[in-house]
């Protein structure tokens, strides 16, 4: 259990509850250098498999060295929980992850800590609560219908789908909508779009989290200046969203009493709280939310249609509850109706536990505290692995079978709740979890009441790539369509 130092006592995760508790210094792990530790055997696309491989070997409580100082590691869902939910008294997102994000400009409730995070969580669950989302169902079925209509066009035209692409045109015109109250309509560019700049961020982030010195801030390598320009057109971008709400709020006072969207709140509790939003949150919050609005959700339903495809079997129960439920429509017709697809969100979430698009979190200790039967000092780095079997194992029956029906029937394949992670848990549970089902249900009821799908002849098999989040590549899809 994760404890104050001065009260520590043994874990059920200890092999020995009678035992004496250790330091973190007692732990086994791999082998790195002098100075830098392990930090040359950590290669971004393959991060959450090289953490689950040590797992395998050195156990669920490991030790690595980064740049001189010791990490520790966790692959126990038990204990993970307890630190999830020890946040933000007892932990914190790792430093050296807010500084990377800080310095391209995002500063929003994402790396937020202590009493700045609070502040702007209200806003953030405020905005993403599920009466707004009721709201903005008609918006999210427009954008629906575009992704549908381009998926047509391929459909009839026998050209195969790069899914992925498109997954992430969806989810950032959904995010603008709802966050901007501005419609970027990307699915229906040709040429160039703001995904193509979008792209580089994440990417570029997670390798400056793993470089041995911070190199950019004396010169540029040529993926740092790629960098500074995406993060130069995202600015323009979200600039222009700010001066657009703020017109709009100029000319419809009344909307200061109401706000639409998430952006006309922040600017209102800037103006009208001395406590509000600075500047520099706003700009944070609008590129986290463009950030995290894109990635996350794209990648889960992408997931979802890798595992359609590799079980038909799945695929056709997925059509047959869209086909009951949907009836003469072709999308859901309404909000209720999302509430009635429980096949559908077993699949979705039986996506998320075998491919979470966070498959480990970096973490920080705040004080001297124990996990598990392990000591650690404040601001010790602790790495939680969500995709090791010493985490499923324990919890999910056959948890490397892809296997919807164990959401539904406990008989079927028994499972921890608990354990199940995928927005993460405690305090600082993702705000964004209400709009994520709800843009994966349309998509997933639409696609399957639609369209039948198989892998596009002569692709490359999709493998997991990580990129600050977990991303199916290869995903290249034949859709046909489904007579009426």
């Amino acid at each position: 259990m994760v404890q104050q130092a001065e009260a520590a006592r043994p874990s059920t995760a200890a092999p020995d509850p009678g035992a004496p508790g250790r330091n973190l210094r007692d732990l086994p792990g791999p082998r790195g250098v002098p100075l830098l530790g392990n930090l040359l055997q950590l290669e971004p696309p393959r991060l959450h498999t090289i953490f689950s491989g040590w797992a395998d070997k050195y156990g669920a409580l490991y030790r690595l060295r980064l740049r001189g100082r010791d990490v520790l590691v966790v692959a126990d869902a038990d204990l993970i929980g307890e630190v999830l939910r020890s946040r933000p008294e007892k932990f914190r997102r790792r430093r050296a992850l807010r500084n990377v994000m800080l310095e391209v400009g995002i500063d929003g409730v994402f790396n937020a800590e202590g009493a700045d995070w609070r502040r702007q969580r209200k806003l953030a669950m405020y905005a993403l609560n599920t009466a707004h989302m009721r709201e903005f169902f008609a918006r999210l079925d427009q954008v629906t219908a575009r992704l549908q209509r381009r998926w047509e066009r391929a459909a009839r035209n026998g050209e195969p789908v790069d899914t992925q692409r498109d997954l992430m045109r969806f989810t950032v015109d959904v995010t603008s909508g709802l966050a901007f109250g501005h419609d970027l309509n990307t699915l229906e560019q040709t040429g160039d779009a703001i995904q193509n700049h979008l792209d580089k961020i994440f990417p570029a982030l997670t390798r400056r989290l793993l470089v041995p010195f911070a190199y950019w801030r004396y010169f540029k390598l040529p993926t740092d200046r790629a960098l500074d320009r995406a993060m130069t057109e995202v600015r323009k971008l979200v600039d222009a969203f700010i001066a657009n709400s703020r017109a709009q709020l100029t000319r419809e006072p009344a909307r200061r009493a109401r706000p639409t969207n998430f952006l006309e709140a922040m600017l209102v509790a800037r103006d009208d709280d001395a406590n509000g939003f600075t500047d520099a949150e706003i700009v944070g919050n609008a590129l986290t939310m463009l950030l995290a609005g894109e990635d996350t959700t794209a990648n889960t339903i992408g997931w979802m249609i890798h595992f359609m495809i590799e079980n038909p079997a799945v695929q056709e129960q997925m059509r047959k509850e869209a086909d009951r439920v949907l009836g003469a429509h072709r999308r859901l017709p309404d909000y209720a109706t999302t509430e009635s697809l429980p096949y559908i969100e077993a699949v979705a979430h039986e996506a998320m536990r075998l491919e979470p698009v966070a498959p480990f979190l970096a973490m920080e200790a705040n004080v001297d505290c124990t996990i598990g039967d392990v000591a650690i000092p404040a601001s010790t780095s602790v790495f939680l692995v969500l995709v090791h079997p010493a985490v499923q194992a324990p919890n999910f029956q056959d948890p490397r079978v892809f296997r919807p029906e164990r959401w539904l029937d406990p008989g079927v394949g028994a499972h921890n709740t608990k354990a199940f992670m995928p927005f993460g848990s405690g305090p600082r549970y993702c705000p964004g979890r209400h709009l994520a089902m709800l843009e994966i249900k349309m998509v997933a009821a639409m696609l399957c009441r639609n369209f039948e799908m198989v892998r596009a002849p002569g692709s490359l098999p999709t493998v997991e790539h990580f990129v600050f989040t977990l991303t199916p590549k290869n995903l290249s899809v034949a859709l046909r369509l489904r007579a009426a």
